[in-house]
């Protein structure tokens, strides 16, 4: 994403989307939290993971090329990690958050009931201002932003009328379904077969999501040790 003109001021686009993902994430959180006596925690939590995840994001430009960036420090302000920085990023969010989890004694499902909310919402909004500021292809956008939005409302709708998290199984639906979207793309770059990296990606989500589904379920009925005996 290029930058945004307001003016004679550009912003930078990319660093403006990710902005509108935190806010929109945490506003939406904040919501789905309004009777749990753990809302201040969780959502400090959450807020912490974003913007280490934009700090090291924003950082990995140091990383990835110092030399450019002890000649010039100012372009901190307009360059990032790129792709190499955001999956740097994520590690660093995703060991933040697993840590905290693992102190504070969260459940670990619940906590991904969270997560999911949190990537839903972001999401939605990240690819609702892709779709109308000049992303493309638009419609990719624009289908991309219904989906999660759909994901979110069911999401939220089912964890008040149930105790069981459902986080996962939505996360599963939303990586299929963005694999599927990215074959009606079709100048999309090859990877294998006739996958593209980010289908790749998503597929892989999915298939290591669902087989956390099945053995925590199969851990529960105590089917490993059945299966000892």
């Amino acid at each position: 994403m290029g930058g945004i003109p307001i003016g004679s001021l550009v912003l930078n686009g990319q660093l403006v989307s990710y902005l509108l993902f935190g806010t929109a994430s945490w506003l939406v959180l904040r919501y789905r939290l309004r009777n749990s006596p753990e809302r201040g925690l969780i959502l400090s939590l959450a807020s912490n993971a974003f913007w280490l995840w934009l700090i090291v994001w924003k950082a990995g430009y140091v990383l990835f090329h110092p030399a450019e960036a002890a000649r010039q420090p100012v372009s901190l302000i307009y360059f990032d990690g790129g792709e190499r920085g955001e999956w740097l990023a994520g590690l660093a969010a995703a060991v933040y958050l697993g840590l905290k989890v693992r102190k504070h004694r969260m459940s670990v499902r619940a906590a991904f009931d969270h997560f999911a909310a949190f990537v839903f919402a972001g999401w939605t909004a990240r690819e609702a201002l892709l779709a109308v500021a000049g992303g493309e292809p638009a419609w990719f956008h624009a289908a991309s932003a219904g989906f999660s939005a759909v994901l979110l409302v069911s999401l939220l709708n089912f964890s008040t009328r149930s105790d069981t998290p459902s986080g996962v199984a939505h996360a599963i639906w939303f990586s299929l379904g963005h694999a599927f979207l990215w074959f009606l793309v079709p100048d999309r770059s090859v990877w294998f077969l006739s996958f593209g990296k980010p289908q790749l990606v998503f597929l892989l989500a999915a298939a290591g999501l669902t087989g956390w589904v099945w053995l925590d379920g199969k851990g529960k009925r105590g089917g490993f040790r059945a299966e000892e005996k």
